[in-house]
């Protein structure tokens, strides 16, 4: 009689070790799918960050504008809510559009690829300054982004 016993795995080792390494690629693709959700909401929030600076650098334009024009310095940029492309040269008063992305990658309200963002720029005037605040609004978040600007040239 052979008493030898053969070394190997049992039913129950083999199902405890498949359970085991389930778990962990399970907690791996989890991990992952955070992962690529949270960098794309990151992306969202710099594109969105970009929109608001850009919008303030218009307006900014615009202020430059009336300076080289030899016009009052705040001409066109009264109190209210707006909206602005990169290549206008004054403020709309529309605040509720999304914009468009066009094939050279320029942001409008007009022609392009629908996108997720909506951009408010708020005008306050001061004696000597006005308050820039630019709302861009995606997906449930907002960026909010504010700036003082001077007649630094009087």
């Amino acid at each position: 009689m052979n008493t030898e016993h053969k070394k190997g795995f049992t039913l129950i080792e083999m199902v405890v070790s498949i359970f085991i390494i389930v778990i962990a690629v399970v907690g791996i693709l989890q991990v992952t799918s955070k992962y690529v959700q949270k960098t794309k909401l990151e992306k969202e929030a710099y594109v969105a960050a970009l929109l608001g600076q850009e919008a303030i650098e218009i307006v900014k334009n615009i202020r430059d504008t009336n300076w080289i024009t030899l016009a009052t310095w705040n001409t066109g940029l009264v109190d209210g809510a707006y909206e602005v492309d990169y290549d206008d040269t004054g403020l709309t008063s529309d605040a509720s559009r999304f914009l468009y992305i066009d094939s050279n990658g320029f942001y409008n309200y007009s022609t392009g690829t629908a996108t997720i963002y909506k951009r408010k720029i708020t005008l306050v005037n001061g004696t000597d300054k006005i308050s820039i605040t630019v709302d861009v609004f995606w997906r449930g978040h907002t960026t909010t982004i504010k700036q003082d600007i001077y007649d630094w040239k009087q």
